[in-house]
């Protein structure tokens, strides 16, 4: 099962989750949030981003999902995956409710066949994250 991550400016992330819980009605452990402060470094996104991934048990499957291309979430996103390119690791910007939905929905698939699957959610001023370097 891929790990879902959502990594995105405080407190985007916790709403969406929030938003899937609603929707499923029942609360959601499979999604991980790293709500990013507004004053967070790179670094430490990272570094949250690291900790959750630690906490989950280091799953080698993981789909990030981020809010705004070229802001300090998908930076750190990418900046993680250049830390593990040992693991199956797909990001996505652009992350909006039916993204999510269809990826909680979808996330037995590998990182890889479930970021294909949710190229219809994206949106045009959307792009993949790539591993930084």
């Amino acid at each position: 099962m891929t790990a879902l991550i959502l990594i995105c400016h405080a407190p985007l992330g916790q709403a969406l989750h929030a938003v899937a819980c609603h929707a499923f009605g029942r609360y959601i452990p499979d999604v991980l949030v790293a709500d990013i402060s507004a004053n967070s470094s790179l670094d430490e996104a990272a570094a949250t981003i690291e900790k959750i991934w630690i906490a989950e048990g280091q799953p080698s499957e993981v789909l990030l999902l981020a809010d705004l291309l070229g802001a300090t979430p998908s930076n750190a996103a990418s900046a993680w995956m250049s830390l593990h390119p040992e693991l199956q690791v797909k990001g996505l910007t652009g992350v909006s409710v039916p993204m999510m939905l269809k990826a909680l929905t979808y996330r037995n698939l590998p990182a890889k066949e479930l970021a294909d699957k949710l190229a219809d959610c994206i949106a045009p001023n959307c792009a993949p994250i790539y591993p930084a370097g």
